[in-house]
C-alpha cells in the first residue's frame, strides 16, 4: 500500500509502517509509532517552496520574523543569538551560523525542535511564520 497525494490519513500511516512489507511496528513503540506518522502526515513541508536554494535564503518576512524570535526564540538562544553555542569551543557556531549555512536544518528544527534537548517545537505556527522566523535568524550573527 502506497499513499498519494493528499492522503494524510494518521490510522492508514501507522497501518503501512506497521505492514509485513515495511516492518516497523515491533522497532518503534506505539506512541512514538503515532508521533511518526502525524509528522509524515501533517510535518513536511517542500522546502524548496520557501528556501532560495541558490542563495540559501529564507523567504520570509524579517520584520515579522523579528517579532516573533524576539518574544518566543530570544529566551534560550539570546536576543543576538549568541547564548547557544552548537559546538565545542574554541570553535563557534550560533543560530545565525546555522540558519545561514544549513537554513534547511533550522527550518525543520524550528518546526519540529531538536530532540533530547529543550529546544521546542513552534509547529502551532503556520510554515509562513516559521519561515519568517528563519528569515530573521539569517540576520543575526555567525561569529
Amino acid at each position: 500500500m502506497t499513499l498519494g497525494p493528499g492522503d494524510m490519513n494518521v490510522d492508514k500511516i501507522v497501518n503501512i509502517l506497521s505492514d509485513k512489507k515495511h516492518g516497523f511496528a515491533g522497532l518503534i513503540p506505539k506512541d512514538s509509532m503515532l508521533k511518526l506518522a502525524h509528522f509524515v502526515a501533517h510535518g513536511q513541508v517542500d522546502m524548496d517552496m520557501y528556501i532560495e536554494r541558490s542563495t540559501k535564503k529564507a523567504r520570509g518576512s524579517v520584520e515579522r520574523g523579528e517579532r516573533i524570535y524576539q518574544t518566543t526564540c530570544a529566551r534560550c538562544h539570546g536576543a543576538d543569538g549568541k547564548e547557544i553555542n552548537f559546538k565545542a569551543p574554541p570553535k563557534i557556531e550560533y543560530i545565525g551560523t546555522v540558519a545561514n549555512k544549513n537554513p534547511w536544518e533550522t527550518l525543520h528544527k524550528i518546526r519540529n525542535g531538536q530532540p533530547d534537548v529543550q529546544m521546542i517545537s513552534i509547529g502551532a505556527f503556520d510554515v509562513q511564520t516559521h519561515v519568517d522566523i528563519l528569515a530573521y535568524t539569517q540576520t543575526l550573527p555567525a561569529k
